[in-house]
């Protein structure tokens, strides 16, 4: 009986002791968990601040521009409205453009032509006969004359057209033709062949005429009520414009042919004599000769005055500033072979002419100040007509029958007159405020050339080609090779105010290789600091950055530079419990990115912790074993 009691007392204990064991090694399981680890890895990060010494940048946007590319987009170009020889300048107002084409110096539609400025449409067309005279906008009027160059003289004509829908108003015929421009006031309008008319602008009826000994092939100004022109047998004229009165007539050092009359609103006035190859300045009062500058070759171009300045080209194809005051040169610069009747036109800082030479025939804007080139456009064609600006557009025609449109920024007002301010220039303030352009910011570091392409037209631009003047390896920022041995590359598209980085070498480059595997504990303890470790390659000799995905949706972020092939340390602590794949890539100093390295799995497991439901299912389990052992009692009391 006793040993029946021992074993019953063993039994009980037993049962006591698998009832509170869980729970003494809960509680020493949390004891573990809540100590600290303190293991801490400082990482120092380095800051990227090289200073970039910038050479004179290789790499050019699209035209022959250095790193920006204004107004390179070509809106459109209408092939209907051109000539063999265009010397109409265009007009504008009211998003329609106005041109004329003609066949004095070859084929040529021979008529006026109303263009849709958003899409290049015509409009509608009227026919005028051959004629060199851009058409004039007054209103609701259009003002345009014909000239056969002596073929037919008496078969040339004046003509006033509704702008809106190409019908004429009146026409007058006029013997020899119009070979130059129209000027209007109030009341009348005002034009030379061989002979200066002022026409009633209602009807065209002739107010007063002036014979002159010659014909006149100059461009007249009409200013202060007095009209001013000039004759080819080399006679300067001013005349009363109310009434035709000679105020006084000079002779000139040669005969003036294509040129302009302008002023600077200070009494000055200035032409061109193209056989004898200078610029001039008169004083407005008698005509009397101030200074002349000699051209290295005659001017057949229009000349432009602003701010000080008088501006000029020639048939070597030089572009000039001359200094009003004194007649000293600023600056000159050759841009082609010849310029023909393109002449300067100013806006906002630039300078806009077309060269006539012929298949290598292009469209320049210089800058006003310095005479630099800063944008060009091969049209292959020459371009005889002098650029117009407009609304933030630029409207040209070339010798190869096309109008053409750019889009060159933000502008605004209407270009009534090719010649439309008071001074008779090609001076626009508003036609263009502020240019749009694709910019390349390049700096060159150690042969490696980063551009950062931005776009900053208000909208998308395609076909950005980047040049080189020799052949090299295109990467974009990750390292990726996109273009190999080319001296140039082209972004498809580009959207307003994006950028795009390209990278640039001589010699071919490499990202830093694929990082080794991880190194460091696979299993650990949540909020524990456990410490990882790798270490990578790079064949150019380039520092390296790392970064690290931890694999709960963080990151080490880019941590560096550090040296090629040395083994970098840095810590994770996880907070939750669960299974990381974890791993790390690599980029060098150029941004170069490597393959991520072979994932790492770490465990983080559960640790056993007490709650609510842990106690009610111990104490359950004590009241059943109690239970147990007092049955157990109550039978070993009952055999006693």
């Amino acid at each position: 009986m006793i040993k029946k009691r021992i074993i019953s007392i063993m039994l009980c204990i037993f049962l006591i002791g698998s009832v509170f064991l869980p729970f003494v090694n809960a509680r020493e399981e949390l004891t573990i968990s809540s100590a600290k680890e303190n293991i801490i890895m400082s990482i120092i990060n380095q800051n990227i601040n090289n200073q970039f010494f910038i050479d004179t940048p290789n790499v050019i946007i699209e035209l022959d521009t250095n790193g920006i590319s204004y107004g390179h987009e070509l809106l459109w170009k209408a092939n209907t409205t051109g000539t063999n020889y265009e010397e109409s300048a265009v007009t504008y107002i009211d998003g329609i453009a106005y041109i004329g084409s003609c066949s004095t110096h070859g084929d040529g539609h021979d008529k006026l032509f109303a263009v849709d400025t958003s899409t290049g449409e015509i409009l509608w067309s009227y026919n005028t006969g051959p004629g060199y005279v851009g058409p004039v906008i007054d209103g609701d009027v259009v003002y345009i004359g014909s000239d056969s160059h002596g073929n037919d003289p008496t078969n040339e004509y004046m003509y006033a057209i509704n702008r809106h829908t190409g019908e004429e108003i009146w026409n007058r015929n006029i013997y020899l033709g119009i070979p130059e421009s129209v000027q209007y006031d109030d009341e009348k309008i005002y034009f030379c062949s061989d002979t200066v008319y002022a026409l009633n602008k209602e009807d065209g009826s002739i107010n007063w005429t002036y014979k002159l000994d010659s014909l006149c092939v100059t461009k007249p100004l009409l200013k202060d009520n007095y009209y001013y022109t000039a004759s080819s047998d080399g006679k300067f004229y001013k005349l009363g414009a109310e009434n035709g009165k000679r105020i006084w007539s000079v002779v000139l050092s040669d005969g003036p042919w294509d040129n302009s009359i302008t002023s600077d609103n200070q009494g000055h006035l200035f032409l061109g004599i193209y056989r004898d190859k200078t610029i001039n300045a008169y004083y407005e009062s008698n005509g009397s000769l101030i200074w002349s500058y000699k051209l290295h070759g005659g001017s057949l171009s229009f000349n432009a005055y602003h701010d000080g300045v008088v501006f000029i080209s020639d048939t070597q194809g030089y572009v000039y500033a001359i200094n009003a005051a004194d007649g000293t040169l600023i600056w000159e610069t050759k841009i082609g072979n010849k310029i023909d009747i393109s002449s300067p036109t100013l806006c906002n800082g630039l300078l806009f002419i077309g060269t006539r030479d012929w298949e290598n025939g292009a469209f320049y804007v210089l800058d006003e100040a310095t005479g630099d080139i800063i944008w060009k456009y091969n049209v292959g064609s020459s371009v005889t007509c002098p650029p117009s600006i407009a609304n933030g557009i630029m409207f040209c025609g070339t010798d190869g029958w096309y109008m053409y449109a750019f889009d060159f920024g933000i502008g605004s007002g209407d270009w009534l007159l090719h010649r439309y301010d008071k001074y008779n220039t090609a001076f626009s303030p508003v036609g263009l405020t502020t240019w749009q352009y694709v910019i390349a910011d390049c700096k060159t570091v150690n042969d490696v050339t980063t551009c950062i392409v931005t776009n900053h037209y208000d909208h998308e631009v395609v076909n950005i080609d980047l040049k080189l003047n020799e052949n090299a390896y295109w990467y974009d920022s990750s390292g990726y090779l996109i273009n190999s041995n080319s001296d140039n590359y082209v972004i498809d598209t580009l959207t307003s105010s994006s950028s795009k980085t390209i990278i640039i070498s001589k010699t071919e480059l490499h990202p830093p290789n694929k990082p080794s595997r991880l190194s460091g504990p696979q299993t650990g303890k949540i909020n524990v600091e456990h410490v990882y470790s790798t270490s990578t390659i790079d064949t150019d000799g380039d520092d390296v950055f790392y970064l690290f995905d931890w694999g709960d949706d963080t990151n080490s972020g880019w941590l560096g530079p550090y040296d090629s092939g040395v083994n970098v340390e840095t810590s994770k602590t996880w907070n939750n419990q669960g299974n990381y794949n974890i791993r790390v890539k690599s980029k060098d100093t150029l941004g170069f990115e490597s393959e991520w390295s072979d994932p790492f799995s770490v465990t983080m497991p559960k640790n056993k912790q007490l709650n609510n439901q842990n106690v009610y299912q111990i104490l359950k389990k004590i009241e059943n074993r109690l239970t147990k052992l007092f049955q157990l009692f109550s039978t070993f009391l009952n055999i006693n």
